[in-house]
């Protein structure tokens, strides 16, 4: 099933936008699995100085991988506001054939420092830091699309409906290509046949020298 990738400067409102998706869809009959940062520090985890980012979005990669299948919608809610990440994302769900999303959230910096005021997720000057460092979704890139674009005054009803269409449409899920296909794997005896193989030309070569043949062709 599908992988959605929330996307937007930090308080931006993904979170509510995931819980009105994530309603809407098991409605419809859809199992919904949500991957969140609840629990954990965002303004050391992001600190681009001190910050374990790198390892944080290892992490979440490493949930969406074990978890995306054939019948279970995954929900990635985090700022994912690196383009090479949603990239990495999208070639997850284009090699498990499955359909993806983006969903945008369009807030300015000063209501998302409002609402942390609120929530108090981020120290006030890293919501700048982090905004000035995001690479905003764009429909031209594959990875990127389809997006959707959600506004301060929420997600709406007509947009949850072209989400659901998206996602669940025929022909919506992807064909992997080369760069995402998993190499095929071994024979559980091919390093067997490996050593039988050589080991015949091996001995090939010894009869001829034994026989005072300086030149032959190399069986099989």
């Amino acid at each position: 099933m599908p992988l959605v990738m929330l996307c937007g400067y930090p308080c931006s409102g993904k979170t509510t936008v995931t819980e009105k998706l994530k309603v809407f869809l098991e409605k419809r009959g859809r199992c919904v699995v949500l991957i969140g940062e609840e629990g954990i520090d965002r303004s050391a985890v992001y600190n681009s100085t001190t910050g374990t980012e790198k390892e944080h979005r290892g992490d979440l990669r490493s949930k969406v991988q074990k978890l995306i299948n054939r019948d279970t919608v995954v929900i990635l809610d985090s700022l994912n506001y690196i383009k090479g990440f949603r990239y990495e994302l999208f070639c997850i769900s284009k090699n498990f054939k499955t359909p993806h999303c983006v969903v945008h959230t369009i807030v300015d910096r000063e209501m998302c420092t409002k609402w942390n005021e609120t929530c108090q997720h981020y120290q006030p000057e890293l919501i700048d830091e982090l905004a000035m460092r995001f690479e905003a979704p764009n429909s031209r890139q594959r990875w990127d699309n389809p997006c959707f674009e959600v506004g301060k005054e929420g997600i709406i009803g007509q947009t949850l409906e072209d989400i659901d269409r998206a996602l669940f449409s025929e022909g919506a899920a992807p064909r992997p290509n080369q760069s995402t296909l998993s190499p095929a794997l071994a024979a559980p005896d091919f390093l067997a046949q490996v050593e039988s193989m050589s080991q015949q030309v091996v001995d090939e070569i010894i009869s001829q020298q034994s026989l005072g043949v300086t030149s032959f062709k190399i069986p099989g």
